[in-house]
C-alpha cells in the first residue's frame, strides 16, 4: 500500500507470513475460516515470483505504487527523479524486478535491490542515488525518506502535498502502526480538528471551530460531512447516526478541512472525512487476521477484537471478492447506581465488509460493495460528577444502538478522452434507544427512539488524464432521503405524549472542477457546484388524543464556488492560496404554534466563506517537512437554537461567526530509525456580531464557539531498531486548551470542558508473519472532559453532565499477515 509525505516516497508493503494465532472467538472468526483456508490451499499452486500487471500509460510515481501495491515489495524513491516523468503501458506476467525494468526503461533511472530486500530507485550509470547521496549512503537515503499518501481530495489521485488544500490522510498501515480503531484514536491527530467523544455512534467531529454544540449533532444538518467512498452519510436532517467506522482494512482515510461544497456538496460545511476500503486485488491472494485483549481501569471486563479480512482472485486479471469482518468489545468503566450496574457503559461492534471487482475488460470494470455495521452501547456514557467519579444515576439503562447498511454499485470507463464513473447507493440507518426521563415525568418515564433513514445516491461524472496541461472533472449528483423518527414518551407502558417527526428530502446537483497549467511551476483551479434542495416535513407532538400537527415545506437554490492558485518551483517548495465556500441545507421547525409568538415554519441555509493560505517547504533530501496553513472563515446565517416563552425552541438564522486559525504539520525522519511528527494548531472561533436568542438569551460578540479549543497539538515519536524482529517503541500524545460545552452567554448554560492533555505507549516486534504490540492508552489515566451539557433542572441536582476520556487501558495485540 501507499504511504507517502514529502518530496521522497517509500512504498511499504507486508511481507508475506503465516498464521499465528491459535484461538477463535465464536462465530466471527469461524465464519472467517473458510474463505483463508481456500487462501491457503490455492496458495500452493502460485507462483509467488510473478505477477499479472495491467498498468496504463500514467505518471511514473503513480505507476512505481501500483506495483508496489500488486506485488508486495518495498520501493524507495525520490519524488525529484520521477517528477514530470510518465510510464508507458504494462500488461502481462511479470517479475517486480521485471515490471520495473520495463517502466523504467528510457527514462535514465534503474532499480537496484539493498539490504533487506527492498527495491531503491536511482539514476542510471551515474553512481548518483537520490539527492546527491552517494555509495555506502545510499541505503540510509532511501530509508530516510518520509512517506508519502495519494488522496483522492479532488476526485482524482494525487499525491497528498500536491493538493491546493487542506488534507490530512492516515493510511492503512499508518492506522495499524498506532492502534487505531475510531475516531477518538486518530482523528484528532489532524490538526484543526477536535473529536467531542461523547456517546459512541453520535459524536461530533469538528474542523476549523464550525459547530454550535459538542454533546452530540444540532437538531439540524451537522456541520461535518462523513462519506465511505464517496457515499455520502451525513443525513440531511437530525443525525441518526455519525459512523465511527472501524480502521480495520482501510487504504486510507482523507480528513478534509475548510468547507468541501464543490466536489462533496451540503454538509461538508467545516469539512468532510472520507473513508476508503481497500480496494479488491485480481492478482494477489491475501489474508490478514487480528485479534487482542484489552484491559481497562475502572472496569472489570475484558476488552477483546477480532478481525479478519481475505482478498481472493476468483478469475485472474477477471474477477475477485475481498471480504472483511470485524467483532470489537470495549468494556464499560462507569458505574451506574440507579440501576445497581457496574462498568454499564459497555460497547458492542460489528462490522461485515463485501467488495466485489470485475474487469470486464482492459477499459471498463464493475465493482460491488456491501457494508454492514452494527454499535451497541448498554448504557449512556456520561458521567454525573456530583455523584463521585466516573458514576451515574438513572432508573433504567440509557441504551443505544445504531444499524447502518449500504449498497454501492460502481461503472469505471475508460472512453478515450476522459474516465466515466457511474455510482449507486443505496444506504439505510436505523437507532434504537432509550432514556430516562423521570426529571420531567416522574418515575418510570422514558423516551424510546426508533428512527430509520432510507437514502439513495447517485452520480456521474467524467474525469479527463492526470498529467496534461488542462485537467478538468464534470459531474451530476442526486439525492433522496426518507426519514422517520418517532419518540414517544412512555410511563408505565401508557404514552403519554407523542413525538414523532418525519423528514423528506431531494437534492440535485451539478459540479466542476478544472485546473490550468501555465509552467511547470504555476497552475490554477476553478470550480464550483450549483445545487437545488427540497425539504419537506411533518410533526406530530402532545398527548395521543390530541396531537398538534405541524407541517412546512423548506427550498434552498445556490451556487458554491472554488478558485485556488498554485506555485511549485521545485518539489522541495509548495504554496497555494484558495478561496472556497460551504453550505448546509435548512429545515422546518417541529413545534406546535404559539398565539401571540411569530414562530418561523423554516429556517434557511447557513453558509461559511473560507479564505487560506498554504505553505508545504521541505528540507534535507525531504526527511524534514511542514505543511503550514493559516485560514480565516466568515460564517453567516448560523442555524441556531432560539427560545420560546413556553419553553419550546425552534432554529432560525441568526447571527454570524469569524474563525481564524494556523494549522502546523511537520514530520521529521530524524534518522534511519528515529522518526517524529507533531501538529499544532491555533485557533479562535468567536460569533461576531451580537445576537438575542430569546428569553432573555444574548450572545456577545466576542462569545466563543462551542468546542473551539483555542490550541490543540498531537505529536508521535517512533523509534525501532534494525535488528532480527524488527523491535520498535511509539510515544504518542495529545493536548487540547478549554472550551465551552455550549454557547456562553447571558442567561445561558455552559459547562467547562476539555482543557487535557493525554499519551499512550506502544511498543512490538516481528516474527515471520505475524506482528505482536503493547500497548498502553491514556497512560497517566486523565479524566478530560470531552464533551458535557446540562441534564435538566428542577428536582434533579444531577445536572452537570460529562463524557470523559476512556481511562487507562493496556492491552495486547496480534496482527497476522498472509
Amino acid at each position: 500500500m501507499t504511504v507517502p509525505a514529502g518530496g521522497g516516497t517509500r512504498i511499504l508493503i507486508p511481507n508475506q507470513a503465516v498464521w499465528c494465532s491459535k484461538h477463535v472467538l465464536g462465530r466471527y472468526l469461524t465464519a472467517a475460516l473458510v474463505p483463508v483456508l481456500a487462501v491457503l490451499t490455492h496458495s500452493a499452486f502460485a507462483d509467488p515470483a510473478t505477477f499479472v500487471f495491467d498498468i496504463p500509460r500514467e505518471d511514473l510515481a503513480l505507476a512505481l505504487n501500483q506495483i508496489a501495491q500488486q506485488s508486495h515489495f518495498e520501493i524507495s524513491y525520490s519524488a525529484e527523479l520521477t517528477r514530470g516523468k510518465t510510464s508507458p503501458a504494462l500488461k502481462g506476467l511479470y517479475t517486480p524486478g521485471q515490471a520495473l525494468d520495463m517502466l523504467l526503461k528510457g527514462s535514465g533511472l534503474q532499480v537496484r535491490r539493498i539490504a533487506g530486500g527492498a527495491l531503491v530507485i536511482e539514476s542510471g550509470g551515474s553512481g548518483v542515488v537520490p539527492s546527491g547521496v552517494q555509495g555506502p549512503a545510499a541505503d540510509s537515503a532511501a530509508a530516510l525518506q518520509l512517506r508519502e499518501v495519494i488522496v483522492t481530495a479532488s476526485k482524482r489521485e494525487e499525491k497528498q502535498r500536491e493538493v491546493a488544500d487542506s488534507v490530512t490522510a492516515f493510511s492503512g498501515n499508518a492506522l495499524s502502526r498506532m492502534g487505531a480503531q475510531s475516531f477518538r484514536d486518530y482523528i484528532g491527530r489532524a490538526p484543526g480538528v477536535i473529536f467531542q467523544q461523547a456517546t459512541p455512534g453520535l459524536s461530533n467531529v469538528t474542523i476549523r471551530g464550525v459547530g454550535t454544540t459538542s454533546a452530540g449533532p444540532d437538531q439540524g444538518q451537522g456541520t461535518t460531512g462523513i462519506y465511505l467512498n464517496d457515499i455520502p452519510l451525513t443525513d440531511p436532517s437530525y443525525a441518526v447516526s455519525i459512523p465511527d467506522i472501524d480502521t480495520f482494512d482501510l487504504q486510507r482515510v482523507e480528513v478534509l478541512r475548510g468547507p468541501q461544497g464543490t466536489l462533496f456538496g451540503a454538509a461538508a460545511l467545516g469539512g468532510a472525512v472520507n473513508y476508503i476500503i481497500n480496494p479488491v486485488q485480481l492478482d494477489a491472494l491475501d489474508a490478514r487476521l487480528e485479534s487482542g485483549g484489552s484491559g481497562t481501569r475502572h472496569s472489570t471486563n475484558v476488552g477483546y477484537t477480532v478481525k479478519q479480512a481475505v482478498n481472493l482472485p476468483i478469475v485472474t486479471d477477471v474477477l475477485g471478492i475481498r471480504v472483511s469482518a470485524i467483532k470489537r468489545f470495549d468494556p464499560g468503566y462507569l458505574d451506574n447506581i440507579g440501576t445497581g450496574q457496574t462498568n454499564s457503559n459497555s460497547h458492542d461492534t460489528e462490522d461485515f465488509r463485501i467488495n466485489a471487482l470485475w474487469k470486464v475488460n482492459r477499459r471498463v470494470s464493475v465493482s460491488f460493495f456491501s457494508f454492514y455495521d452494527s454499535e451497541k452501547s448498554a448504557d449512556a456514557s456520561y458521567a454525573m460528577p456530583s455523584l463521585g467519579s466516573l458514576k451515574r444515576n438513572s432508573t433504567i439503562p440509557e441504551f443505544r444502538s445504531f444499524l447502518t447498511r449500504i449498497h454501492n454499485l460502481k461503472l469505471d470507463a475508460d472512453v478515450d478522452f476522459a474516465t466515466l464513473t457511474l455510482s449507486g447507493a443505496r444506504t439505510r440507518k436505523s437507532q434504537s434507544a432509550q432514556s430516562d426521563f423521570t426529571t420531567y415525568f416522574g418515575p418510570d418515564a422514558s423516551v424510546v427512539s426508533d428512527p430509520t433513514t432510507r437514502m439513495t445516491s447517485l452520480e456521474a461524472r467524467l474525469t479527463s488524464p492526470s498529467g496534461g496541461i488542462f485537467e478538468w472533472l464534470a459531474g451530476v449528483y442526486h439525492g433522496s432521503l426518507h426519514e422517520l423518527y418517532p419518540e414517544p414518551v412512555i410511563k408505565n407502558s401508557a404514552v403519554l405524549e407523542l413525538i414523532t417527526s418525519d423528514f423528506a428530502s431531494n437534492e440535485t446537483s451539478e459540479f466542476g472542477e478544472a485546473t490550468y497549467r501555465f509552467s511547470r511551476q504555476w497552475r490554477a483551479t476553478v470550480g464550483g457546484r450549483y445545487y437545488d434542495i427540497r425539504l419537506q416535513t411533518k410533526s406530530i407532538v402532545g398527548a395521543p388524543d390530541a396531537p398538534a400537527i405541524t407541517a412546512g415545506r423548506e427550498a434552498g437554490r445556490g451556487f458554491t464556488p472554488k478558485g485556488s492558485i498554485t506555485y511549485e518551483p521545485s518539489t522541495d517548495f509548495l504554496a497555494y492560496a484558495l478561496v472556497s465556500k460551504g453550505y448546509r441545507a435548512g429545515g422546518v421547525n417541529l413545534i406546535p404554534p404559539l398565539a401571540g409568538f411569530p414562530t418561523p415554519a423554516t429556517y434557511g441555509s447557513d453558509s461559511l466563506v473560507n479564505y487560506e493560505i498554504g505553505v508545504r517547504p521541505s528540507w534535507l533530501n525531504h526527511r524534514l517537512t511542514l505543511d503550514a496553513t493559516l485560514f480565516f472563515i466568515d460564517w453567516s446565517d448560523i442555524q441556531l437554537r432560539l427560545g420560546r416563552p413556553d419553553g419550546y425552541v425552534y432554529a432560525a438564522n441568526a447571527g454570524g461567526a469569524h474563525n481564524f486559525g494556523l494549522e502546523n504539520a511537520l514530520n521529521w525522519a530524524t534518522t534511519a530509525n528515529l522518526e517524529m511528527q507533531l501538529n499544532a494548531t491555533f485557533l479562535q472561533a468567536e460569533i461576531s456580531k451580537t445576537t438575542h436568542l430569546g428569553n432573555g438569551v444574548v450572545l456577545e460578540q466576542g462569545a466563543r464557539i462551542p468546542g473551539a479549543a483555542r490550541w490543540s497539538a498531537a505529536g508521535m515519536a517512533t523509534y525501532h531498531w534494525n535488528t532480527e524482529h524488527r523491535p520498535y517503541v511509539t510515544v504518542s500524545g495529545r493536548l487540547v486548551s478549554k472550551a465551552q460545552s455550549s454557547f456562553f452567554g447571558a442567561g445561558t448554560l455552559s459547562l467547562p470542558i476539555m482543557n487535557y492533555s493525554v499519551f499512550d505507549l506502544r511498543a512490538g516486534f516481528n516474527v515471520k508473519q505475524c506482528d505482536f504490540s503493547l500497548y498502553a492508552n491514556n497512560i497517566a489515566d486523565r479524566r478530560g472532559v470531552t464533551a458535557a451539557f446540562y441534564g435538566g433542572a428542577g428536582a434533579d441536582p444531577n445536572t452537570d453532565r460529562n463524557y470523559y476520556l476512556r481511562p487507562r487501558t493496556v492491552g495486547l495485540l496480534l496482527d497476522w499477515h498472509w
